[in-house]
C-alpha cells in the first residue's frame, strides 16, 4: 500500500527557480506527476529534457512522444553533460542519494553561462515524525537511509567549490498534509521498504508519539541551495 501525498517542497522549488517559457529546462530524476507542472512551465516553445533514474518510468514518459521533450534513462553519476540549458531542477523526493559534490557539477556542466539551477534535496532528517516513532520500534535504523540526506552547510560549500555564482541556500522547512498517521508512512513505503502491517505498526506508533489521531500535518526538513552557473 502506498499513499500519493501533495510534496510543498516541489512547488517551492519551482517558484524560487523562477522557470520561463521557451527555457531549455533539465530536470533529473522527477516522478510522473511532476512532469506535468515543468512541461506546463516551459510552454510550447521551450525544451525539456528529463533524466531518469527507473528505466519502467522513463519508457512511459517516453510512450507520450511529447514535441520538444527528451526522455533519458539513466543512472546519474554527477559528472554528465546531457546539453546546454538555460536552468536545471533537481528535486529528489528521498534517497539514495549521489554525494553532495555531485549536484553542483551537474549545473556547472550542463547550464549556459548565467542559467539558473535548484537542488532541493532530503534534510539529515527529512520526516522527524517517522524518524522519531521508528526509533521507538526499534527498527533496522539502515532502513532510513532515504529519509536521511545532506544540510545546507555542505551543499552551499558544494556549490561555491564547484565555481557556481550567486550560491545561496533557503529555509527548507515544511507541512506534509495526511489523513492519518499511517496514511504518512503509507506514503514513504517503497523507500523504506514497509509492508502493510509495518505501515500500520508505524502509524500507530507516530499516533501514540503525537498523540493525535485522524488527519495529521507532518514537519518536513529539506536542504535548498539556488544559483547561477
Amino acid at each position: 500500500m502506498e499513499v500519493e501525498l501533495a510534496q510543498p517542497w516541489f512547488d517551492n522549488a519551482l517558484e524560487r527557480l523562477e522557470v520561463r517559457r521557451g527555457n531549455r529546462l533539465l530536470a533529473i530524476d522527477p516522478s510522473i506527476a511532476e512532469v506535468t507542472a515543468l512541461r506546463s512551465l516551459v510552454g510550447n516553445s521551450g525544451e525539456l529534457t528529463l533524466v531518469v533514474l527507473d528505466r519502467h518510468i522513463a519508457e512511459q514518459l517516453a510512450e507520450h512522444q511529447w514535441e520538444r521533450v527528451t526522455v533519458l534513462a539513466h543512472a546519474t553519476a554527477g559528472d554528465e553533460t546531457f546539453g546546454t540549458h538555460d536552468s536545471m531542477l533537481v528535486v529528489p523526493r528521498t534517497g539514495p542519494l549521489l554525494p553532495v559534490e555531485c549536484y553542483p557539477n551537474l549545473a556547472r556542466n550542463n547550464l549556459r553561462p548565467g542559467g539558473r539551477f535548484l537542488i532541493d534535496l532530503p534534510a539529515e532528517d527529512m520526516i522527524p515524525d517517522i524518524r522519531s516513532a521508528w526509533e521507538e520500534l526499534g527498527w533496522d535504523e539502515e532502513r532510513l537511509q532515504p529519509l536521511r540526506g545532506a544540510n545546507d552547510v555542505e551543499l552551499t560549500e558544494a556549490a561555491r567549490d564547484a565555481g557556481l555564482r550567486s550560491v545561496s541556500s533557503a529555509l527548507g522547512s515544511h507541512l506534509m498534509h495526511a489523513g492519518s498517521a499511517a496514511d504518512l508512512a503509507a506514503a514513504f513505503a517503497e523507500p523504506l521498504g514497509l509492508n502493510d502491517d509495518e505501515i500500520t505498526e508505524l502509524g500507530h506508533e507516530i499516533v501514540r508519539k503525537r498523540q493525535q489521531d485522524g488527519p495529521i500535518e507532518s514537519l518536513v526538513h529539506r536542504t535548498q541551495v539556488g544559483g547561477q552557473r
